[in-house]
């Protein structure tokens, strides 16, 4: 029971965070979007985070890069499949602190694909809002081979033209809310 006493618990404060995506389009320049609803939390007793546990839910269907016909086709089948797998995943499995840097290692499932994955993220501090909240930021970045998450999709020409590329890099600015 005294554990629980000193345990922080977050939540991802959806209004003031972003997952943004960018896949390259005919290899020169970037088709971005991002995921409009999303939850989870960061559990731990430690002020730097280093034993923390995250729990994020991301769901697909909220799509969004600003083309409706694009966001129905990423919902399809051709890509995540928004019907069958409403959501995705990550649950961390361990963390790392060095400095301002935390190195975070975890389970992403994307689909029916689980795999795991390791980046890092910049902390960049804890500060109360107007309100008197407790919100603590943080920025990462990873890269990924979509076709490891089985989304293929593609159209190629020309012989040699590919429509998207197979690498996808995610960018996350992430507010946490301290609620305990």
């Amino acid at each position: 029971m005294e554990e629980n006493k000193n345990k922080n618990t977050w939540a991802i404060d959806p209004v003031h965070t972003k997952i943004r995506f960018d896949a390259k389009y005919l290899m020169i320049t970037s088709v971005s979007g991002w995921f409009r609803e999303l939850e989870g939390t960061v559990a731990g007793s430690a002020d730097d985070f280093s034993d923390s546990e995250i729990s994020l839910t991301i769901y697909t269907n909220s799509i969004f890069t600003g083309i409706e016909e694009r966001d129905e086709h990423l919902r399809s089948p051709d890509f995540f499949d928004a019907k069958k797998y409403p959501t995705i995943t990550f649950r961390s499995t361990a963390i790392t602190v060095q400095e301002n840097a935390i190195k975070v290692k975890g389970i992403l499932t994307v689909k029916d694909i689980k795999q795991e994955i390791e980046f890092d993220a910049k902390f960049l501090g804890i500060v109360p809002d107007p309100r008197g909240n407790i919100k603590a930021g943080f920025e990462m970045d990873i890269a990924f081979d979509r076709k490891d998450f089985n989304i293929t999709w593609n159209e190629f020409f020309d012989k040699q033209g590919i429509l998207i590329s197979d690498q996808v890099k995610l960018h996350a600015d992430v507010q946490l809310l301290k609620l305990s």
